[in-house]
């Protein structure tokens, strides 16, 4: 059995604080890459102020909604949002999430994710997002889009 002196220990974990510091760098420029072809008019055609909590819940970040791939898309973009066991994401129309469409799964609590919309949803007939929490039957937070961007 071989036995590992500290110094390697150490390089071992220095090499891995490089490694992750590099991969958070990386997203850091592909955010910033996609928001810079957001804020150019490339792929956003709505866009919020903020995601605002609900209820006595915690919920921030951005919501932008535009064409990727000739998709449309949901972004949530640098969301912090309180962490439920069965949060979905809803696009709406006055925050109505009886009447909208079922995005999926909250995939995560902090950070930025992508929602495609289903095919043949006109994303011109909603104005707002709401996340739920299912299990427990109650709203985390919604945002509301501004007008169509020129």
């Amino acid at each position: 059995m071989m036995m590992v002196t500290r110094n390697v220990w150490m390089a071992i974990a220095s090499l891995a604080i490089m490694v992750w510091i590099a991969a958070c760098a990386s997203n850091e420029g592909m955010m910033d890459n996609k928001m810079e072809a957001i804020m150019q008019g490339g792929m956003t055609e709505k866009m919020n102020d903020m995601l605002m909590g609900s209820d006595g819940h915690h919920a921030s970040g951005k919501v932008f909604f535009g064409m990727e791939m000739n998709r449309h898309v949901l972004t949530p973009n640098d969301i912090r949002v309180d962490e439920v066991p069965d949060g979905y994401v809803y696009l709406t129309k006055g925050a109505d999430r009886m009447h909208g469409v079922e995005l999926g799964r909250l995939k995560q609590f902090s950070g930025t994710v992508d929602y495609v919309l289903p095919e043949g949803v006109n994303p011109d007939d909603y104005d707002s997002v709401v996340i739920w929490c299912k299990q427990f039957n109650v709203e985390i937070g919604r945002a509301y889009f501004a007008k169509k961007m020129m």
